[in-house]
C-alpha cells in the first residue's frame, strides 16, 4: 500500500505526516511525502537544490524515530498545485492522500482556489484531512 502525504512546511503538513505514519504502521504500508513548486519563470538550479535539500532535511527529521519506508519528492511545474498532486497520485498508484488544512475565509478560497478542494475532488483515492 501506498500513501502520499501532501507537504508545505507548516504545523498541519507536519501533522499529516504523523497521522500517516500511524496508518503506514497499521496497514504495513510506504509513504511518500510530496512537496510542490509551481513555477511560471526559470528557476535557478541552485536555489532548486537549495529547496530540495531543505525539504528532504525536514523530512528526514520527521521520520527519523519512526521504522516506515518513505520518500521524499519534490514536484516542479508550471500547473497548480493540485493537478501537480493529483497527477503524481495517478502516476503512483497511490492508495491513501494525506493533507493538512488551514481554514481560509470564503474570500481567501474565490481568491486563490484551494488546493485541498481540488485534491479531495479530483484524487483518484480517499483523501484524508487533518487540521
Amino acid at each position: 500500500m501506498k500513501i502520499m502525504v501532501c507537504y508545505e512546511d507548516s504545523s498541519t503538513s507536519r501533522d499529516a505526516v504523523r497521522l500517516s505514519q500511524k496508518h503506514a504502521e497499521s496497514w504495513n504500508a510506504e509513504v511518500e511525502v510530496v512537496s510542490t513548486i509551481t513555477r511560471e519563470e526559470p528557476i535557478k538550479h541552485s536555489r532548486l537544490q537549495e529547496r530540495e535539500e531543505q525539504f528532504e532535511m525536514q523530512i528526514r527529521e520527521l521520520f527519523e524515530d519512526v521504522d516506515i519506508p518513505y520518500k521524499a519528492q519534490l514536484l516542479v511545474n508550471s500547473t497548480p498545485a493540485g493537478e501537480q498532486l493529483v497527477r503524481h497520485a495517478i502516476r503512483k498508484n497511490v492508495d491513501f492522500v494525506c493533507m493538512g488544512i488551514r481554514k481560509k475565509s470564503k474570500v481567501g478560497k474565490l481568491i486563490f482556489g484551494s488546493t485541498v478542494q481540488y485534491v479531495i475532488l479530483n484524487a483518484p483515492c480517499p483523501v484524508l484531512t487533518t487540521g
